[in-house]
């Protein structure tokens, strides 16, 4: 007799549970939990929580496109504004465009052409305890990797009085490749390497870890990480997690990795969580103080029922400039009508598309059926004609160079007959 409930006999979407895969105790959902002082707490999740020194150590961010990645930066940073700490976030994708809305987090958006004094920034967070959303995503690459650059060793060679400071940089892989060596590359490796002797953090994010030059990222000493299923970015993931990891461990970490669904993560952290075995596992479920702006477009058919409305909608104001041209546009939806781009300067009548008759269309066709039966009549003729004429020219070329090469002839041989 079947059962009437699947779920009895282990069936399920997906592969196991994370939690069951690594098969740790203090992993178990049904686990007593502790008591967390928010006060001096970074809550991440539920059993993902950090004390305050997180500020300035170097953590590794990944997990592929649609894991929740750039989420979880995002709550990390409003947990930094909720305690009263302080960050500035490089954000080349324009993913975290909301946060400014929080009281302790502003926002600069360079432009082409602009570029930004480091110094100069490096000093307002020492006199103040704001913090920072860099948008880069209008600048170019170069740019970019010279402003990160110019920012990493100024903030190396200042003092901000001890308070710490974390610096998260999202696409690390385009400023610490594994491949090439960009300005950027050897800013980051010091600030990485010196800078939590300065109370300096930084954050490395990243959707793929192969990328991610290994001299940065050995030095994260905490790994956030959402679902990866990319062989070479598991393979790099167990190389940095293999010192003083036991291989059975690594295993169900990246086992764990594999099967995590979107939001949850295996956090990794020797000096955190030694009483859970350096590993723990849940879901980034602090909820977000602001809009979480890195989404995908929503794309749509245009045989869809909204999708047409869209397309076709007549009564929707278009702006020349919204697609970069300098020409007039007629309103469809006071006149019915379609003016071609040669009459918005030049005057020939508006045509009106919209009450022209199929049936007129034919009889206009009817009318010229004669005139282009003649013209398909002429076609084989003109072909003939042109294969005559081409016959013709070269019986003649042909005549012309016999005629040269006999004179030649006869004068060579005059000539010889007198020597």
């Amino acid at each position: 007799m079947d059962s009437d409930n699947g779920d009895d006999w282990g069936v399920q979407v997906g592969g196991p549970p994370i939690e069951e895969i690594l098969d740790n105790r203090h992993n178990n959902p049904n686990a007593e939990k502790k008591e967390v002082d928010k006060n001096n707490t970074i809550c991440l999740g539920t059993r993902i929580n950090f004390p305050l020194k997180l500020l300035y150590q170097v953590l590794f961010i990944s997990g592929k496109r649609g894991s929740g990645k750039s989420y979880t930066a995002a709550v990390l940073m409003e947990e930094y504004e909720r305690l009263g700490l302080q960050f500035v976030c490089f954000d080349a994708l324009d993913a975290h465009g909301h946060l400014n809305q929080l009281i302790g987090v502003e926002r600069i958006e360079p432009k082409p052409g602009e570029s930004v004094n480091m110094r100069k920034l490096v000093e307002k967070l020492k006199r103040s305890n704001k913090s920072l959303i860099i948008n880069l995503s209008m600048i170019p690459l170069d740019a970019q990797q010279i402003m990160i650059s110019d920012y990493c060793e100024a903030l190396l060679e200042t003092d901000i009085g001890g308070r710490g400071l974390m610096t998260l940089f999202e696409e690390v892989q385009d400023f610490v490749p594994q491949m090439g060596r960009p300005s950027s590359f050897a800013s980051i490796v010091r600030l990485c390497k010196l800078g939590r002797a300065s109370g300096y953090g930084v954050a490395l994010i990243s959707q793929r870890p192969a990328a991610v030059n290994k001299e940065a990222l050995s030095q994260a000493s905490i790994y956030v990480v959402h679902n990866i299923i990319n062989t070479k970015d598991l393979d790099a993931l167990k190389e940095q997690l293999s010192f003083g990891t036991d291989k059975d461990s690594i295993k169900k970490i990246l086992q764990g990795i594999t099967y995590s669904s979107p939001g949850e993560a295996v956090v990794y952290s020797p000096e955190f969580f030694k009483d859970e075995g350096y590993i723990v596992v849940g879901k980034i479920d602090t909820p977000r103080r602001t809009e979480h702006k890195g989404s995908n477009i929503e794309v749509k058919s245009k045989f869809s029922n909204e999708g047409m409305e869209n397309h076709y909608n007549s009564n929707e104001n278009f702006s020349p400039n919204d697609y970069g041209l300098n020409v007039e546009i007629t309103d469809f939806s006071s006149s019915n009508s379609f003016t071609s781009p040669t009459t918005m300067g030049g005057g020939r009548d508006v045509v009106d598309v919209f009450k022209y008759e199929p049936e007129n269309y034919l009889s206009d066709y009817k009318s010229n059926s004669a005139e282009i039966d003649s013209f398909v009549s002429v076609i084989p003729e003109r072909t003939i004609d042109v294969k005559e004429n081409l016959g013709q020219k070269r019986i003649k070329l042909i005549t012309a160079i016999g005629l040269i090469s006999g004179g030649l002839y006869t004068v060579l041989r005059s000539v010889a007959k007198r020597n």
